[in-house]
């Protein structure tokens, strides 16, 4: 576990450094957040196709075979993203980016729930804990090195780390390694959603509302709204953003032996609402408001995790499939979420996407009490 931890820390330390990197540099360069938000939905569309497909693969030949394409894929991202200058180079680096996340996230729970049977869903919110605190030290340093020596070296110290990533990954080879061969046209017909139970198109939907509520706002508004609106520096955004996933982690950590209780899911709702329409109103106090969210956020992880763990119970032989299936609608709410929140900024301005997320947290959190209650 602490190799997959490992691999974690340091996939979450290099995107966290890439999504706050990447719109920044962008809106440097004279684009407009509509356009910003098609860039950057190539991603989820990207992780929507090619996780299944790797998900499908990995159950056949094993997991450990994807994380190495996730280092390799990283590692190109990156490299991308330090030469390019215009939105279509942005773009392919996303391409590559998103293969990378596929790969990570088609395996990084099953990797996880191998490795600690009857303890998947603690052990995969400890995972995510990890990969908010990587997240966090990447965001914080990307911000800090963007402000002192440029985005060109932000980019250089996020390629040589991603290379960094092999070695764990060769080191999981043989642990995650199965001896059969692939079969192509059999993993092709794994990947057929009929058949499904309800139940299990719920969660992914509740899985996909929670995503509406934060991807968007962490990946597209809020670093430009703090760059363009509140003219931070490079440097304070990656504070704020180390804030955030720091908090959060501490939060998912500190609240692991805690029940899922309804005084929980409401708890993390009113907060997680209140904090999301008070950011316009009070900006000079913004990073407590930012750690406000954050605690919320961290109080809503197990929910997450628990529904998941029990989408996928029982179902060994296809776990990497099943957890993949699972989050094609959560994928193409973050891809159309993207871009649509760039046009309602543009036409609305910032307070209703905040007002939207917030809304969408309140939903998520109720869904999710009611349905890890049902275990």
């Amino acid at each position: 576990m602490k190799r997959v931890a490992t691999i974690t820390f340091i996939t979450h330390f290099v995107t966290s450094g890439i999504a706050l990197a990447v719109p920044l540099a962008l809106l440097e360069r004279g684009v407009s957040l509509v356009e910003i938000g098609m860039v950057l939905s190539i991603l989820p569309m990207i992780f929507l196709t090619v996780r299944v497909v790797f998900a499908a693969i990995a159950d056949q030949i094993g997991w450990s075979p994807i994380f190495l394409l996730n280092s390799i894929n990283l590692t190109l991202a990156t490299s991308i993203y330090l030469y390019a200058k215009s939105p279509l180079e942005f773009a392919i680096g996303k391409i590559f980016e998103g293969f990378s996340i596929s790969a990570f996230w088609a395996v990084g729970r099953t990797a996880t729930y191998v490795l600690s049977p009857g303890r998947e869903a603690r052990e995969s919110t400890k995972i995510i804990a990890t990969a908010s605190i990587g997240g966090a030290l990447g965001g914080a340093l990307t911000g800090f090195i963007m402000s002192i020596m440029g985005v060109n070296m932000a980019f250089t110290i996020l390629t040589i780390t991603s290379m960094i990533q092999v070695y764990p990954t060769i080191l999981l080879w043989k642990i995650g390694r199965n001896k059969s061969k692939l079969n192509l046209l059999k993993a092709l017909k794994a990947l057929d959603p009929r058949g499904k139970e309800w139940n299990f198109w719920y969660i992914s939907i509740i899985m996909a509302v929670n995503s509406l509520s934060r991807y968007p706002l962490f990946n597209l508004v809020l670093p430009v709204y703090m760059a363009k609106e509140i003219k931070y520096s490079y440097m304070e955004i990656g504070f704020i953003t180390m804030l955030y996933q720091l908090t959060s982690s501490i939060t998912i950590y500190t609240t692991l032996k805690l029940p899922l209780s309804l005084t929980r899911a409401i708890l993390q709702s009113i907060i997680y609402f209140i904090a999301c329409i008070s950011i316009p109103n009070f900006l000079n106090v913004l990073p407590i408001i930012m750690m406000i969210m954050a605690f919320a956020d961290g109080l809503g992880a197990r929910f997450y995790e628990t529904i998941i763990a029990k989408a996928v119970r029982n179902k060994r032989e296809t776990i990497s499939i099943d957890i993949g299936i699972l989050h094609v609608p959560m994928r193409i709410f973050e891809s159309t979420a993207l871009i649509i929140f760039g046009f309602i900024v543009e036409i609305f301005g910032y307070e209703v996407v905040f007002i939207i997320s917030g809304l969408a947290y309140i939903l998520y959190s109720i869904q999710s009490y009611l349905e890890s209650k049902e275990r």
